[in-house]
């Protein structure tokens, strides 16, 4: 039996599990500092309109 084969395939199998978890760290850190953003513009709007309603 030839185990180079299958160490290869091992080797191939954990970059892909890899690159997967990569991956999907990436999507969750994106879609995260996106909402963050959201939160931010809201509040500055919301402070921006009650200064601007404040001045007689």
């Amino acid at each position: 039996m030839d185990s180079r084969g299958q160490g290869a395939l091992e080797y191939l199998l954990l970059i892909g599990g890899a690159v997967l978890i990569a991956t999907i760290v990436l999507l969750i850190i994106i879609g995260t500092s996106g909402s963050t953003n959201n939160i931010i513009n809201n509040n500055i709007n919301t402070y921006t309109n009650r200064l601007n309603n404040a001045v007689p």
